[in-house]
């Protein structure tokens, strides 16, 4: 069941990709938004950012329910501190050094970096043999009380 939802999320977050990288390179995402211009240079410096983000996002929510219907919420909390720890960090290295490039940026990069570290994580307790869930499974014999 797991694998269905998985399935169905990259399909999501792929098309939805797909469907801002056709509205950027057309220009209609952009008029959506707004005519300004300065508005117009922002959205298109952290666009990539978003497209990228787009099939992660997807898998990381669907991470997010398969872990809660398996009442996992105790590691949940911790790997939420854990990344965002992380992403606070990448965020601080990026405005005070690594990058010369807007805060607005930093702040897309960094929550895209919350989101794979996420990923990361939910990734290692749905792939724990001894856990509630196992994806990695071949048959349905993990079953949640």
């Amino acid at each position: 069941m797991s694998r269905t939802i998985f399935s169905y999320s990259l399909v999501l977050g792929i098309s939805l990709a797909s469907l801002l990288l056709i509205g950027a390179s057309t220009g209609w995402i952009y008029d959506i938004f707004t005519r300004d211009s300065n508005t117009r240079k922002a959205l298109s410096e952290i666009l990539p950012l978003i497209v990228v983000a787009q099939p992660l996002n997807a898998l990381v929510f669907a991470a997010d329910g398969v872990i809660q219907g398996a009442s996992e919420f105790p590691f949940q909390a911790k790997a939420m501190a854990v990344s965002g720890f992380t992403a606070i960090a990448s965020f601080a290295a990026l405005e005070y050094g690594l990058s010369d490039a807007d805060t607005l940026v930093h702040v897309w990069t960094a929550l895209l970096v919350l989101q794979l570290a996420r990923g990361l994580t939910s990734l290692w307790k749905l792939v724990d043999r001894d856990g509630p869930i196992d994806l990695l499974a071949t048959t349905s014999e993990k079953v949640v009380p």
